[in-house]
């Protein structure tokens, strides 16, 4: 739980920073992939002696970069699309859908239990989540995105597929998957990124950008962490950065959640803890 929480923490920045850097500093999909894999690589550079580094040079390693390297590719360049459209609150919201994907991929893999207590809780989640969606129909023209909404989807589930298979055939380690997965990232997008005009044109908010990819670089060596335990945990980190950023905005007076926004943050609330209390009565 303890991990979880510090990925919410690492994600609630990244997440609203992925909207300024749509909104504010205009980025299209390729600078704020290239900006995320670039500066989130460069950060990881002073955490990667800390963490495993085991890397074995065989074709199976390889294709563990090249998945990753798929999935980062498709996580960052349909969020950009999305959140032209949608909040970053709503975008999380449809990851409520691999709630249940991870849970019975759990059940399957043997690293939890059947539990109908626990899918009543899932359900509880979703439907929280469903209303946070309903909530910005009025607003979002879903038949623009839903492509992007759906790859985006499928790479989220995909990374933690992924890196459960890495963690299983231990030729490479998950952090270094990821590491050498975003330089490859980094050096594909460089030439198409126009990155120096950007700079150019918007250094402040760029600079802002590029920070923010400190807490990213350590949410994401956290979250490989959590996959390992549980990927029914880490599909719960997007619904708990819900209810952190709903409690940000209770203090602000322009962005309060009203209506289904804030019946979905509460519901979503108590799914989210009642799955985690189950979790210590049932077990895992």
């Amino acid at each position: 739980m303890v991990l979880m929480l510090l990925v919410v923490l690492c994600y609630t920045i990244t997440s609203l920073n992925d909207k300024y850097a749509v909104t504010k500093a205009g980025m299209n999909g390729s600078q704020m992939t290239f900006i995320m894999a670039a500066a989130t690589s460069f950060f990881m550079l002073f955490t990667l002696p800390f963490s495993d580094r085991t890397f074995h040079a065989t074709p199976l390693s390889f294709l563990f970069i090249i998945l990753l390297f798929i999935s980062k590719l498709l996580e960052f360049q349909m969020s950009a699309k999305i959140l032209v459209d949608m909040s970053a609150f709503e975008l999380k919201a449809w990851l409520g859908i691999c709630l249940f994907m991870s849970y019975f991929t759990d059940v399957f893999l043997g690293k939890a239990s059947f539990s109908v207590v626990k899918i009543l809780f899932i359900a509880i989640t979703a439907a929280g989540l469903i209303l946070i969606a309903r909530s910005g129909r009025k607003t979002v023209n879903y038949k623009k995105i839903v492509v992007p909404l759906v790859l985006y989807l499928l790479s989220r589930y995909g990374y933690g597929i992924a890196v459960t298979w890495i963690n299983k055939e231990g030729c490479i380690s998950s952090d270094m998957a990821l590491f050498m997965a975003l330089i490859l990232l980094a050096v594909v997008l460089a030439p198409k990124s126009g990155i120096i005009g950007l700079v150019k044109e918007k250094p402040k908010e760029t600079a802002i950008v590029a920070l923010a990819k400190i807490p990213n670089a350590l949410g994401l060596m956290l979250e490989n962490a959590v996959i390992a335990i549980s990927l029914t945990n880490d599909s719960f980190i997007p619904p708990m950065i819900l209810v952190t950023i709903l409690i940000i905005d209770l203090f602000k007076k322009t962005t309060r959640p009203t209506g289904l926004n804030l019946a979905g943050s509460i519901v979503c609330a108590v799914g989210i803890f009642g799955f985690q209390l189950s979790a210590l009565f049932v077990g895992a």
